[in-house]
């Protein structure tokens, strides 16, 4: 090989080398390049997943949070599932009555011989009513109150219950309840106690309470309702806090309501109804109809008709007629009473009725409640506090009762009683209101010796709900 053909060679070769090494480098290079990119793309990957799982996170987190709705309307704590199938809710209101009575030296006399009280009626302040209590609903169509009452007549009392109640709801217009209630009957009962219009309801509703209804009654039964019909019918036993057995302590009772209302929700509403039951099978034949002189800071009570060992059966009924119109209600109830005793004796039957009406004076309406026949509270529409300024809601009411329970020409004397009440109230705001009751009472004929008696009342409530 020549000379020349060696450089040629060597030539060759060194740019063959030259030529390649860039080849080379850029190999490399690549993949460096691939093997980043595939660590960013694992660590994008991870991100990614990081980001999925503080996502799902925080989405429990937000979905557990509004699984449970809290509200505190009026006050009222209610818990309250997204799903609105279940709720819980804490319900109480406080009633304190103040009062003090006038009656004469002769008048406290005859009271004290017709009536066997040893002492007159006396001044006091008590909690009518001291309520708490827990409702709401379960699977929605359930309902379910469960109450306790610390307050009595005159005194307070040890909690003892005023309704353990559940009630279905999954058929339009119709509730259907059991357990221990107060059953709907007559108009001044339906109404809720926060809502009557004087401290205590007349003397006839709650004679015609007696032997079928009242609070703590061991129900079963319903209510139906349409845009302007209400209907309620219940079977009842003895209240919850009877002691003893099946037989010997449990009565057997139906009590019915029914009622017709024009225009429930606005303008001149003219409702119209009646009440009744009827009872057997009564607790060693016993009834006794009394009550207290429409005011109950003392628990002494002016007319009594006892039927011990005596009656067979009763029966209450009677009609009732309210009206509203804006700022303006009237409403009256009548109830007959029969007693029919047991063989060898007459049957006795007596009567009671009421008319009272108000006007509230800052011009609120009336609301009335078609689901229970009856009127709902009045709500002020400019509440006093809340920086609001407002006076709240100003009521003005008068009520005439009378009751009697004397059957003379078969020895009962439980004596005619006969209410004037005259009463300011005070909405204050939803929650609080101011009750001033005045009351003047005349009872005639009440004992064998047929006596007559009365007194003057003053009063005053101070009530707080939620």
């Amino acid at each position: 090989m020549t000379l020349r053909n060696i450089l040629l060679a060597g030539t060759a070769i060194g740019a063959a080398a030259f030529l390649a090494a860039p080849a080379f480098a850029a190999s490399n290079t690549q993949a460096e390049l691939d093997a980043l990119k595939a660590q960013i793309e694992a660590l994008q990957r991870k991100i990614d997943d990081v980001q999925i799982q503080h996502g799902n996170a925080i989405k429990s987190l937000e979905e557990r949070k509004s699984d449970v709705e809290v509200s505190l309307k009026d006050g009222r704590p209610v818990f309250k599932t997204a799903d609105g199938n279940f709720t819980f809710g804490i319900t109480g209101r406080a009633h304190l009555d103040v009062g003090g009575y006038s009656m004469s030296d002769t008048d406290k006399a005859n009271m004290v011989a017709a009536t066997g009280n040893a002492d007159p009626l006396r001044g006091n302040a008590n909690f009518r009513r001291a309520r708490l209590g827990f409702n709401g609903t379960f699977a929605k169509d359930f309902k379910y109150n469960i109450e306790f009452n610390f307050g009595d007549s005159g005194t307070e009392s040890n909690a003892r219950i005023y309704e353990v109640a559940l009630t279905y709801t999954g058929i339009e217009g119709v509730n259907l309840v059991l357990g221990a209630t107060k059953p709907k009957m007559t108009l001044d009962d339906s109404t809720s106690s926060n809502d009557i219009t004087f401290i205590e309801r007349a003397t006839a509703v709650n004679l015609a309470l007696v032997p079928a209804a009242g609070e703590a009654r061991m129900t079963a039964g319903g209510t139906y309702n349409t845009d302007n019909f209400f209907g309620a019918a219940y079977y009842t036993m003895s209240s919850a806090a009877a002691a003893g057995g099946l037989d010997d302590y449990d009565s057997s009772n139906v009590v019915g309501r029914l009622a017709y209302a024009t225009s429930p929700k606005e303008g001149l509403n003219v409702h119209v109804g009646a009440s009744g039951s009827h009872s057997f099978n009564l607790p060693a034949d016993a009834v006794r109809f009394r009550d207290r002189p429409e005011l109950r800071v003392d628990g002494d009570r002016y007319i009594d008709a006892n039927f011990a060992g005596t009656a067979e059966t009763v029966s209450v009924y009677g009609p009732e007629l309210a009206l509203n119109y804006g700022p303006f209600r009237a409403q009256g109830e009548y109830y007959i009473y029969d007693v029919s005793r047991v063989a060898g004796l007459n049957d006795v039957d007596f009567d009671a009725w009421y008319l009272q009406a108000s006007w509230v004076l800052t011009g609120e309406a009336y609301k009335y409640d078609i689901k229970k026949a009856a009127y709902s509270g009045v709500k002020p529409a400019n509440p006093f506090g809340f920086g609001g300024g407002g006076m709240g809601a100003w009521e003005v009411a008068a009520r005439y009762s009378q009751a009697d329970l004397n059957d003379t020409g078969n020895g009962i004397f439980g004596g005619e009683q006969r209410i004037i009440t005259a009463g300011l109230n005070w909405y204050v705001n939803n929650n609080l209101r101011f009750m001033l009751n005045y009351l003047d009472v005349d009872v005639d004929d009440r004992g064998a010796a047929q006596l007559d008696f009365g007194h003057q009342a003053v009063a005053l409530r101070t009530q707080f709900t939620f």
